[in-house]
């Protein structure tokens, strides 16, 4: 009797440890599914924050560019009228095209009869003529000089174009002949009273027909002024604002722009027939 109460017993005590058991099991996953969904929420609420922040970011970054953007247009329109005010009775290019983010400076010399520009793509932008562009490098460059005649300003114009040599099909219509002189290649052509030619450097083994093309193409859309005598120069073998050189005369009045980019150049010269 003893030992079926005492197996009573132990079977009695079991089940109630199994109860308690299958109770605390349910609360386990509960909690875990409690903490599961909690840590879900912040994970959720830090990437719409994240998002919010991206967004936020991305949108002040725009609104500075257009900042900067409309600060250098101002500064550059500012700039035009600084130097026309220098020389008033001028007709000064209204273009200079400069690098992206860049605003333009610039350094005045001479009279009238005799002016000289030189202009800057910098950071900043920095008042007429400050003495710190003596330091910094022009990318272009402006003149106007009065000759005493029309004969000595069309003299001036050094024209160097050359019919001899290789014929060249530079496309609608005009035929540039190229030829080469002391490691260089020269390629010339003839439009209206404008001369045109592209140097080459054969050593670094340029090519002077696509540069050549490409002004073609464009002067089919721009019209350049129109001179007596005009030469315009395209030196590959120079990076400096000197590599290209658009000069013309127009009676006794000699004009000159200078560009380091080729285009750039006849964009400022376009600019004037404006």
């Amino acid at each position: 009797m003893k030992k079926e109460l005492g197996l009573f017993v132990t079977l009695l005590t079991m089940g109630a440890l199994a109860g308690c058991n299958n109770q605390q099991e349910p609360e386990t996953s509960q909690a875990s599914s409690a903490e599961t969904t909690a840590t879900s929420m912040v994970e959720s609420t830090q990437t719409q924050a994240s998002s919010q922040s991206e967004t936020s970011q991305s949108s002040t970054s725009s609104s500075q560019a257009a900042s900067r953007d409309s600060s250098n247009t101002n500064s550059t329109a500012d700039i035009y009228a600084q130097i026309q005010a220098v020389f008033p009775d001028l007709v000064l290019p209204k273009d200079i095209p400069l690098a992206s983010g860049k605003v333009l400076n610039a350094a005045t010399a001479g009279s009238q009869a005799d002016a000289s520009i030189l202009y800057y793509g910098l950071d900043q932008q920095l008042p007429l003529n400050d003495k710190a562009l003596n330091e910094e490098t022009p990318i272009a460059a402006f003149q106007s000089k009065e000759y005493q005649s029309a004969d000595e300003a069309a003299a001036a114009v050094n024209v160097t174009a050359d019919d001899g040599g290789q014929a060249v099909d530079l496309g609608y219509g005009i035929t540039g002949h190229m030829q080469g002189a002391a490691g260089s290649s020269y390629l010339s052509w003839q439009e209206g009273n404008w001369s045109l030619t592209v140097r080459a450097v054969n050593q670094e083994e340029q090519d002077p027909v696509p540069v050549a093309k490409e002004v073609v193409a464009y002067l089919e859309e721009a019209m350049l002024p129109a001179p007596e005598v005009g030469q315009i120069t395209i030196d590959m073998g120079k990076n400096d604002h000197t590599a290209t050189t658009v000069v013309w005369q127009q009676e006794k009045t000699l004009r000159t722009v200078q560009h380091q980019d080729a285009r750039s150049a006849l964009k400022m010269a376009v600019s004037m027939n404006q």
